[in-house]
């Protein structure tokens, strides 16, 4: 048989007396602290994928206000320049209803005119021609 001596009794005791103080003092404090760790680890991981869907969904939403502004600004630019290009037409149009009632009225005068000028050139050719008659008879002609 194996003798026992007591010396390994006290080494036992010693051990697992050693066991129980660093346990509570070292191994349970760092057992505790990786814990901690894996905790704001595995968290802060999952806040940050928390964040890039968050980002991406602003995101979405920002490009998509962004592309109905622009639709918005689109719109109001073809509704401005619709309503120029009719304010165009309505002004070329009054022009033109100006400018040939205009021609219309200037070839009324210059017709009147014209045929004043005919009437006032047949009475002083009448005249002309009586005084010619006159003057080659050597008489007045009635």
């Amino acid at each position: 048989m194996i003798s026992l001596d007591s010396s390994i009794l006290y080494q036992i005791i010693l051990f697992v007396a050693l066991w129980l103080i660093l346990n509570k003092i070292l191994f349970q404090p760092y057992l505790r602290l990786l814990e901690e760790r894996e905790r704001r680890t595995t968290g802060a991981q999952h806040d940050s994928a928390g964040l890039e869907q968050e980002g991406a969904r602003l995101r979405a939403q920002y490009e998509e206000k962004i592309a109905q502004a622009q639709a918005a600004g689109y719109a109001a630019k073809d509704s401005i320049l619709q309503e120029a290009r009719q304010q165009r037409e309505k002004i070329l149009g009054q022009a033109r209803e100006e400018a040939a009632n205009k021609l219309e009225q200037v070839r009324r005068e210059v017709a009147l005119a014209l045929e004043n000028e005919k009437q006032l050139a047949a009475t002083e050719a009448a005249a002309v021609a009586g005084e010619m008659v006159s003057k080659v008879l050597g008489r007045k002609v009635a």
